[in-house]
């Protein structure tokens, strides 16, 4: 059977090895080169960051033509348990740090995969009954499953973001809700995100805020789960959000019958993930953060919310996000700003009347000015709140210039 993957990134061939060791012939569309494609095709395997308008997909889809993803073809090829993680933000250091308890208490192997930048393909045949699977998933992927099944799944947030893709707000939503009718077991949700109010009483749903009212709750000083209580300040990681990342891996590991008290010992060593409120370095007592990770406004808003005062640097891909909402809380937190990128000039106006704001042609200007502008005991924080696709390839790549910048400096 000849089956087209769309798309020659990581993940499309990895799927594509995985068909062919399963006696498949696989054929490979690029836009970027002349590529063969049968007439004959059993289905279409569509990469995360090809649309579904693509005119190749749209071609299939009208000859009825099955369109999935790498997620779903990989996932008829797995055993054992399946941990589904998606929001707009939060989901990496959620993934990373649910592996990192079930790494040292779960009976049988542990894998992680998906957005997190592991194929589930390079694993899916390694898995057995006694296994448990990580995968961490994009709005992209969940669009593209159709049978696929978790049997823990966490929908940590829903806020605006990549509109640039999606026609409205409310379409990139339901692609994240899909995941919950995609969930066997148990479905942990965020009482405090007004999208997902109208979730939190079905049946095996379980809720975490930052009120009292839910399964994990934080009570100002710390999270409590049931008679289990854990002081934030013992967090291994800081940030607001990362208060709520925490009650969401709480929740899944007590999903899975892990004893709490065990997976907090077993968080101790946990690092954090680059490039998400990264301490990078204190020059001449003002100390340097990377949150290059931050790509919305909601992430820009929680960087704020982790800090008392700050200096900020931000700004980059214009998606279309309103960034008004978060005005008075620059306000209150802001010293001064530096904006950059395409969205540097609006954002600058936008804030101006709230803060000190300038506009820099790069980050490297940025962050000497910032620099320049800071006494001993300020904050500099890198939080772009935008994708990064305006100046640099990803944001891992923007993280690490910044962080080399910031090496330079005396």
């Amino acid at each position: 059977m000849n089956v087209l993957i769309i798309g020659k990134g990581k993940s499309g061939l990895s799927a594509g090895r995985l068909l062919e060791k399963n006696g498949y012939s696989v054929f490979y569309y690029d836009d970027r080169e002349d590529c063969e494609i049968p007439e004959d095709v059993s289905f279409v395997i569509k990469s995360p960051g090809i649309p579904q308008s693509h005119p190749v997909v749209s071609c299939f889809r009208e000859k009825n033509v099955e369109i999935l993803g790498e997620v779903e073809i990989a996932s008829r090829y797995m055993k054992g348990k399946i941990v589904g993680i998606t929001g707009t933000n939060g989901k990496s250091t959620t993934t990373a740090l649910v592996y990192h308890v079930l790494k040292k208490l779960w009976k049988g192997k542990v894998f992680i995969g998906g957005n997190f930048g592991i194929p589930v393909s390079e694993f899916a045949p390694e898995t057995d009954k006694t296994s448990i699977s990580v995968i961490e998933l994009s709005s992209y992927q969940i669009e593209d499953l159709k049978d696929f099944k978790c049997d823990v799944s966490t929908i940590l947030n829903i806020t605006p973001d990549h509109l640039n893709r999606y026609k409205t707000f409310e379409e990139y939503a339901q692609a994240k809700l899909k995941l919950l009718k995609l969930t066997k077991q148990n479905v942990i949700l965020n009482a405090d995100d007004r999208l997902l109010k109208d979730f939190l009483k079905e049946k095996n749903v379980f809720t975490f805020s930052m009120e009292k009212s839910a399964d994990a709750f934080f009570d100002g000083e710390k999270i409590v789960v049931r008679d289990f209580s854990l002081p934030v300040s013992s967090l291994p990681v800081r940030g607001y959000h990362n208060i709520q990342n925490f009650m969401a891996t709480l929740l899944i590991l007590q999903s899975l019958d892990i004893n709490l008290n065990e997976a907090v010992n077993a968080l101790q060593d946990f690092k954090g993930l680059e490039h998400r409120l990264e301490f990078v370095k204190t020059v001449n007592g003002i100390t340097f953060i990377n949150d290059s990770k931050s790509t919305n406004v909601d992430s820009l808003e929680k960087a704020l919310l982790s800090f008392d005062k700050v200096i900020l640097i931000a700004g980059g891909k214009d998606k279309g996000i309103d960034f008004s909402p978060i005005k008075n809380l620059v306000k209150e937190r802001v010293k001064k700003a530096f904006f950059l990128g395409e969205t540097g000039r609006k954002l600058e106006k936008l804030f101006s009347n709230v803060t000190e704001t300038e506009f820099k042609a790069t980050l490297e200007e940025a962050v000497f000015s910032a620099y320049n502008a800071a006494k001993s005991g300020d904050i500099i924080l890198f939080s772009p709140g935008c994708s990064s696709f305006d100046m640099f390839k990803n944001f891992e790549e923007r993280g690490k210039i910044f962080k080399q910048i910031v090496e330079e400096l005396k």
